[in-house]
């Protein structure tokens, strides 16, 4: 029911079923890959979902069975696919995920997401997300988070805070009415946990100053939503 996983999972299932073609050396477009909630208990309750591949080939050509016992490899390709992109893209582009097949999905395409969950998948750890898209989105909220708030109100990009005996650079620093506020972005899967690792830390021991936390996701795709959470949130704290 989250948008942030309908993203991640629609990006993995390209990525997989372009790293099936180049692993078994065929034409993309001949294997596709969709998703769906796992048919399972924990599929039912939404939290366990499945991807499958399928030929594309009238009855079938039996590629798809072909990977069965290519799963490690499978996710492997995958993987490097969308963390080298030649474009080097910001989210996805017909250099790495985009295809005329997928035009309608390209809006769900975004291939740091996609890395995320991947490298969980893989690893068992959680990962770091891009650090460019995040200084990228921060620098977005700050300035939108300006340009709405009242006057009152005033923001820092990147200042360094020291409190309870330890200095931290907050991404943005808020100071509404003599209170500070640390604003942070969550990665897109790890929503309300902040992915800077110093203010992560900073909240989990209690810090003196309040720590709002927006997803990078809804930044990109909803900015005005975003700005809207994290005012109201700090109104929350004010009150």
């Amino acid at each position: 029911g989250h948008s942030s996983t309908a993203v991640a999972l629609r990006t993995v299932s390209e990525a997989l079923a372009k790293a099936a073609c180049q692993l078994l050396e065929i034409e993309p477009g001949e294997l596709m890959a969709e998703f769906r909630p796992a048919l399972t208990p924990g599929g039912i309750s939404g939290l366990e979902a499945e991807i499958f591949l399928y030929d594309t080939l009238p009855g079938g050509a039996g590629f798809a069975s072909q990977l069965a016992d290519q799963g490690l490899a499978l996710f492997q390709r995958a993987l490097y696919l969308v963390k080298t992109c030649p474009e080097n893209c910001d989210a996805s582009c017909y250099r790495c995920l985009r295809s005329f097949k997928n035009k309608f999905d390209h809006g769900l395409l975004d291939r740091h997401v996609g890395a995320e969950l991947l490298e969980y998948l893989l690893n068992g750890e959680h990962p770091e997300f891009s650090p460019e898209r995040l200084r990228t989105s921060t620098a977005l909220l700050f300035h939108d988070l300006r340009r709405q708030c009242p006057v009152v109100a005033k923001f820092g990009l990147d200042v360094p805070v020291t409190a309870d005996g330890a200095t931290l650079t907050a991404p943005i620093l808020a100071e509404i009415g003599g209170q500070k506020f640390i604003v942070a972005l969550s990665g897109p899967l790890t929503a309300d946990h902040p992915a800077n690792t110093a203010v992560a830390e900073f909240r989990a021991n209690g810090g003196s100053i309040p720590v709002i936390v927006e997803n990078e996701l809804v930044v990109r795709g909803n900015l005005p939503a975003a700005t809207r959470g994290v005012l109201q949130k700090i109104g929350a704290w004010r009150a």
